[in-house]
């Protein structure tokens, strides 16, 4: 029988699985899923450098692929049938900060950690406008911000959370049930790519975007 992703809650939990296997990404991170099956159209569309492709995987990434702040770069590759993820790094230094990927929804979580804001709304773009947010409610029925999305959020309210761990284990799930797939070992020990973005570097005027 195939999985009711609208219920359905992975097999691990998805901050145990970040912290683990994130290489710092548990400080700090900027996440986009990207509808669509073609990373490297996505990466264009963020102006990546294709001269500046790196195949790896996360482990590798933080200590001798990416240079760490400022340099502006994704790491992008296949999520589901239908989806591509990435992490972004420094994206708020590139001038166009995130770029107008089209036709197509992309879901965004930024995380700061302790040290900036925290934790931002789970948020929905589509042709370079941003709709709203799919962040689970505080309470059982309490009206998502689009409420289309409601149905996905049955038992990851966030009002019984003390911690961002929690509520990241919640947007996470969020995420597996829109995409179809949850994050696993699997998914955090992936080779994917690395793209360096040349980006004239402008003032703070954003969140942090990367624990790398």
């Amino acid at each position: 029988m195939t999985p009711d992703f609208r219920k359905d809650l992975p097999a691990e939990n998805q901050w145990d699985l970040l912290a683990e296997y994130g290489q710092g990404l548990e400080n700090a991170f900027h996440a986009l899923w990207v509808e669509g099956e073609d990373p490297e159209e996505v990466a264009v569309l963020f102006g990546a450098d294709s001269e500046s492709r790196v195949e790896c995987g996360l482990d590798t990434l933080g200590t001798s692929v990416h240079r760490g702040y400022p340099e502006v770069g994704i790491w992008i590759g296949p999520h589901a049938p239908g989806w591509t993820h990435l992490f972004a790094f420094n994206l708020y230094l590139h001038p166009a900060g995130l770029p107008n990927l089209g036709k197509r929804r992309v879901f965004e979580i930024d995380y700061t950690g302790e040290a900036g804001p925290g934790l931002s709304p789970l948020h929905l773009h589509y042709d370079g406008e941003m709709l709203g947010d799919v962040t689970p409610p505080q309470e059982p029925g309490e009206v998502v911000d689009l409420p289309e999305y409601q149905h996905l959020t049955e038992g990851l309210e966030l009002g019984g959370h003390d911690t961002y761990e929690e509520d990241l284990h919640s947007y996470f799930c969020m995420m597996g049930r829109i995409t179809g797939r949850f994050t696993d070992r699997e998914w955090w020990t992936a080779t994917r790519t690395f793209y360096r973005i040349p980006a004239k570097v402008k003032s703070y005027d954003g969140p942090f975007s990367s624990g790398l």
